[in-house]
């Protein structure tokens, strides 16, 4: 290498501080580097005015002992061959940083490919470019949640809610970012919201990307203790699109289905296998009538997004006949009885359901363990009950 040659940063080298140094993503070798502090702190210096020799002799007073000051030397070697950085010659200029919107763009295109952690040191690297626009920090927001970096997704939901307030979404997933006491379920225009954005591809999503199995799952445990006649009075609590209807079909003379999402409940409508769908919150319509007029009553991933199952529970038996039936499925949980996750779901427990179906005068039959899809490629375990009316 030159002597007077200048060190320059490849501006085509993303970068994401983390707590020892900073994630590199050199975009032409589709590479990803872990740098220490040494590390970190050459690459912020090399900024095209200094030499290797007058880089080393600023961060000396930093970098104890006269092997480390070798080492810095062998690792700004490296980092030239590795394309971290480049060499100018004197008086020569360096090449020009690409606009942040290259950044985001290659962000998109990495996570598509599920190269995750790349996408987001990309889509970090252009939000603090382009720190003005709102969907950069959501965006950052999601990649931090995915590969588990709670802190950068905190952060970077809270400057998008500075930036454009009133996201429900949001706003419910930071109630557990911020280590803030739960709801006791997720608010009605955080549900709204989630699924008007999600209604259109939701079905798609769910059981091709997410192998979703959740209504297959239920029904399989129903039959273990109903026969399919066709005879039942059936309530779907959170029909969502339809996915479950045909199954609950078997068993239903009448089948009614129930939804918050006016975008989702009108998909299920249109599936024609429901005799009835109506747009309401839950517990709200449950407590309507006092009228025992259902046979059977059936929630699939609904309940996940409810705290204390005593709330749903207490008021559903009270629409049961004698000896009715009601099942459903959640996402499990160890420890606490019920947890909000970073996801904006609940997690329950075993225990919790027994103790929460027997205060509100229902029989556990079973609770079956198993995946109920697939999430980020990580197996989601869910609980799989069945009670009936005592």
């Amino acid at each position: 290498m030159n002597p007077d040659a200048r060190l320059l940063r490849n501006p085509l080298v993303a970068l994401a501080p983390t707590d020892e140094g900073y994630l590199a993503y050199d975009t032409t070798g589709d590479r990803i580097h872990r740098l220490n502090a040494a590390a970190a702190l050459i690459v912020e210096l090399s900024d095209g005015t200094r030499t290797a020799d007058a880089l080393i002799a600023d961060i000396a007073p930093m970098v104890a002992g006269e092997e480390a000051r070798a080492g810095c030397a062998r690792w700004i070697a490296g980092a030239i061959e590795d394309n971290l950085l480049k060499t100018l010659a004197p008086g020569a200029s360096g090449p020009a940083a690409p606009a942040g919107e290259y950044f985001s763009s290659l962000a998109l295109r990495l996570r598509s490919r599920g190269h995750v952690l790349a996408a987001f040191v990309c889509q970090h690297h252009a939000a603090a470019q382009l720190a003005d626009d709102a969907e950069h920090w959501a965006t950052l927001g999601d990649l931090a949640h995915i590969i588990g970096r709670r802190e950068d997704a905190r952060d970077a939901y809270e400057e998008y809610l500075t930036l454009a307030p009133g996201d429900a979404e949001v706003e419910h997933i930071l109630v557990s970012l911020r280590g803030e006491a739960p709801p006791p379920r997720a608010p009605d225009d955080c549900i709204v919201q989630l699924y008007a954005r999600f209604a259109e591809f939701y079905e798609r999503n769910m059981r091709q990307d997410l192998e979703y199995r959740g209504p297959e799952l239920l029904t399989e445990a129903l039959q273990r203790v109903l026969r399919p006649t066709g005879a039942l009075d059936v309530l779907e609590l959170g029909c969502g699109t339809g996915l479950a209807a045909g199954l609950l079909r078997t068993f239903a003379r009448r089948l009614v289905g129930i939804d918050l999402s006016p975008d989702m409940a009108e998909r299920a409508t249109a599936t024609g296998l429901y005799d009835t769908v109506e747009i309401a919150e839950i517990t709200e319509w449950l407590m309507r009538s006092r009228a025992r007029d259902f046979d059977l009553i059936a929630a699939c991933d609904t309940l996940i997004y409810f705290g204390d199952l005593r709330q749903v529970l207490m008021p559903a038996v009270k629409r049961l006949r004698d000896g009715g039936t009601l099942a459903f499925t959640v996402e499990r949980g160890e420890g606490e009885p019920f947890t909000l996750t970073d996801s904006g779901r609940y997690v329950h427990g075993e225990p919790h359901i027994a103790d929460a179906a027997g205060d509100a005068g229902l029989r556990v039959l079973s609770i079956d363990r198993t995946v109920l899809r697939y999430e980020y490629g990580e197996a989601v375990e869910g609980l799989v009950v069945v009670s009936r009316r005592t």
